[in-house]
């Protein structure tokens, strides 16, 4: 199944001051438990070692975040998170996996959009990405 590379606008800076927009290997999932669903976008980071939506995603699902396996962990600003793990589902181009993920407070204050990391994606999906062409290939793994 192939995805094309989302484009968001954005502001120029003195490092590139022609930059209008950019482009980020974002797709469209849907996140699934206990019967409820939510579609969502997913940012595919090779360097988060896990996958992360924001907390209010997971009650609006009816997930008890706080009942989750706590885990503290340092993002790229070096600041210090909370993340609560359960397993959802998620449904991405057609095929449905088991993921162990983690919910934090206030993740879509930084990003608008989740994280497909490590554990529960790039374990389960073989991933193909070409920025020039500004398109991503995945196929499930056996």
């Amino acid at each position: 199944m192939q995805f094309p590379y989302i484009k968001f606008q954005c502001e120029s800076v003195p490092a590139f001051p022609t930059r209008k927009n950019i482009v980020r290997p974002v797709i469209n999932i849907k996140l699934k438990f206990n019967g409820n669903e939510i579609n969502h976008y997913a940012l595919i980071d090779s360097g988060s070692d896990y996958c992360f939506f924001d907390a209010e995603l997971g009650e609006t699902m009816g997930i008890e975040i706080k009942n989750g396996k706590r885990l503290e962990f340092f993002g790229v600003t070096g600041e210090k998170q909370e993340s609560f793990f359960h397993n959802i589902s998620i449904l991405v181009g057609g095929w449905e996996k088991e993921c162990y993920c983690g919910f934090c407070y206030g993740l879509t204050k930084r990003m608008p959009y989740g994280i497909l990391g490590q554990k529960g994606f790039f374990d389960l999906f073989k991933i193909s990405m070409d920025y020039k062409k500004e398109q991503i290939e995945l196929k499930p793994k056996e």
